[in-house]
C-alpha cells in the first residue's frame, strides 16, 4: 500500500448486503477509492452490528503502519444521502491522522456515527 489516506471497511454480511442500497453503496464507496490517492476500500463478511446495517468502519491508514487509527463505525450507510457523504468525505480525504476518526465527519454523516472502534490491522502490514 502506498501513501496515506482513509481506509473503509465495508460490510457485506446477509444482513447488510441485503439492505435496499446497499449494493449502490459498495459502487459509491468503491468508486471514491478508486479516485482517492491512498485510498483503501475492503470488503468482508459480516462485522457483528447487523441491527445497524449496512454499516462500514471507517480510519485514516498510514502508509508506514501495520494498522490504521482507531476506527468511526457508520451505520445505515446504504441510504443513498450517507452514502453520497461517505463517497464525498473519502474523496476528501476521510479522517485525518488526529486521534479521533470523527474529526471532520461531514455533518450528513453525524446521525450515522455508531461507535468508536479499535484500529484496521492490515495483513503483511510494515
Amino acid at each position: 500500500m502506498t501513501g496515506d489516506g482513509p481506509v473503509v471497511a465495508m460490510c457485506l454480511g446477509r444482513s447488510c448486503a441485503s439492505s435496499a442500497g446497499a449494493a449502490a453503496a459498495e459502487e459509491s464507496v468503491a468508486a471514491a477509492v478508486r479516485d482517492t490517492p491512498g485510498a483503501v476500500l475492503v470488503t468482508t463478511g459480516c462485522l457483528g452490528p447487523c441491527a445497524l446495517a449496512a454499516v462500514a468502519a471507517v480510519a485514516h491508514r498510514s502508509a508506514s503502519q501495520a494498522c490504521s487509527g482507531r476506527t468511526l463505525w457508520l451505520a445505515g450507510v446504504h441510504d443513498a444521502e450517507r452514502q453520497d457523504a461517505l463517497a464525498a468525505w473519502v474523496r476528501a480525504g476521510g479522517p485525518g491522522a488526529s486521534a479521533e476518526p470523527d474529526d471532520g465527519l461531514p455533518a450528513t454523516l453525524v446521525p450515522a456515527a455508531a461507535a468508536l472502534g479499535a484500529p484496521i490491522r492490515f495483513a503483511g502490514g510494515r
